[in-house]
């Protein structure tokens, strides 16, 4: 392996420095934020800025639906820029050394695979869903309230981030209408058929339908949905598969055709005069 040439290293060099400036400036920037905060509070009302701050419940983000918090993902876009940057430089620095610029393209990189586990985990989620209205339907029968039914099923889901959100909301409001904990679980996963499913069940609160009816509906719309993306797969099974053989097949083709035509052109080149005379 050969050394990276002076000015590949000066760019990781000048790569570093910046993230550890950045990194070193919004450092300061949070704690003089964090003094001027407790300055104020002083000003304010001095016997209560020497108490501790309440800590508030830490919002349930998007990131703890996907199971991707603490993840530095504006640091991986740097890292991949800079990685981009050194690769193209080495490739193309022979020919033209601006054309690293084309590397920052690498900071693209992470925001595909975030995209990519959004997907997968997002089909989780809503598989859990499906599989929380699936149990709801008969458990109420079973219990007979809304609450019970609901702790049913919390003891019957798979381990996953909706029987977590469940529980959590369970245990947090022990005496609080079940609606409630369904709005909060629904909060929380963002999906919409717990949408449809809030919508029956806060008719059914109004006298509009039972309880039952309203989660009957959105069994059956749950069913007809999984029964419509099994449906849009099948479909689309032949595209996806098309567009992977197309790109592996492609190079033997070419390799097929232009064979004859780069072997005869070698052999006239090899034998100028009696190529003269084949063609």
């Amino acid at each position: 392996m050969r050394p990276l040439p002076f000015s590949a290293w000066g760019i990781v060099l000048a790569g570093t420095a910046a993230l550890g400036a950045g990194s070193l400036t919004v450092w300061i920037l949070q704690t003089a934020g964090d003094v001027a905060r407790r300055y104020l509070r002083f000003r304010a009302s001095p016997i209560e800025s020497l108490r501790a701050p309440e800590r508030p419940e830490e919002a349930f983000t998007e990131s703890d639906l996907y199971g991707l918090r603490g993840i530095p993902w504006d640091l991986w876009r740097v890292v991949g820029a800079l990685v981009g940057v050194v690769l193209t430089y080495l490739l193309l620095a022979e020919r033209n050394p601006y054309l690293c610029v084309v590397g920052l393209g690498g900071a693209f990189v992470p925001r595909l695979v975030r995209s990519y586990l959004v997907r997968r985990r997002r089909g989780h989620v809503d598989r859990q869903i499906r599989d929380l209205i699936f149990l709801l339907r008969p458990a109420l029968g079973v219990r007979g309230g809304l609450r019970p039914a609901l702790e049913d099923v919390h003891g019957r889901l798979s381990p996953g981030v909706v029987k977590e959100r469940l529980g959590y909301h369970l245990e947090r409001s022990f005496a609080a209408d079940p609606v409630e904990v369904i709005e909060a679980l629904g909060a929380d996963v963002r999906s919409s058929e717990m949408a449809r499913l809030l919508l029956g069940i806060r008719a059914a609160r109004k006298g509009g339908v039972s309880y039952a009816e309203a989660i009957v509906m959105a069994a059956e719309e749950a069913k007809e949905r999984i029964l419509e993306e099994a449906r849009l797969a099948i479909e689309e099974t032949p595209v996806r598969l098309l567009i992977p053989m197309l790109i592996l097949l492609l190079p033997p083709i070419l390799v097929l055709l232009l064979y004859p035509l780069v072997a005869r052109l070698l052999a006239l080149m090899a034998t100028p005069a009696a190529g003269t005379l084949a063609w």
